[in-house]
């Protein structure tokens, strides 16, 4: 699997949540783990919600919080993060900056009066296909629960703020 950058990414968010946002669960997982976890539940024929829609990254560490908030922005009642477990993430240690940014989003999601845990963070290995299962069906429950008008209140919450553009600068008079 090629590497994307980010505005493919961006625009993998935008394409899935074009249609319907408010009946998706939407989930960010890492290609090692999480996303073979997937594939591991589907392998052993596990039921879990169809509403879930997955956007692969090579690792959770490669979630911005631009891309998370991209989500919302785009309707998304849910967004899960999820990656490898800490001692088998396969660039090191790259899943605790994964950490750190989704408790930054938490922080902003707050300030932002958007309800925190509508973003969450799973650790899923390869083998938990029950696991991905289980989270799945966490996830939905917690997509059933939120309100149109928190996802309209999110939207714009969320809205990226306008940069002001600097004066323009007065010629000064000069004495002759």
């Amino acid at each position: 699997m090629r590497h994307f950058t980010d505005d493919q990414l961006i625009a993998q968010v935008r394409a899935t949540l074009a249609e319907n946002p408010q009946d998706k669960v939407f989930c960010f997982a890492c290609n090692w783990c999480s996303y073979a976890g997937g594939d591991m539940a589907g392998i052993a024929r596990i039921q879990y919600p169809t509403t879930n829609r997955v956007v692969r990254t090579m690792c959770s560490a490669r979630v911005s919080e631009e891309m998370v908030l991209e989500a919302f922005r785009c309707g998304a009642p849910v967004v899960l993060v999820s990656g490898c477990h800490y001692a088998d993430c396969h660039y090191i240690n790259a899943n605790r900056q994964t950490v750190a940014r989704v408790q930054r989003l938490w922080n902003k999601l707050e300030k932002a009066d958007v309800r925190p845990e509508r973003l969450q963070l799973e650790w899923i290995s390869a083998a938990e296909g029950q696991k991905f299962a289980k989270v799945m069906k966490q996830m939905e429950e917690l997509r059933k629960t939120v309100t149109m008008e928190e996802i309209a209140h999110a939207r714009e919450a969320l809205k990226p703020k306008k940069k002001k553009k600097p004066a323009k600068e007065k010629p000064v008079a000069t004495a002759n």
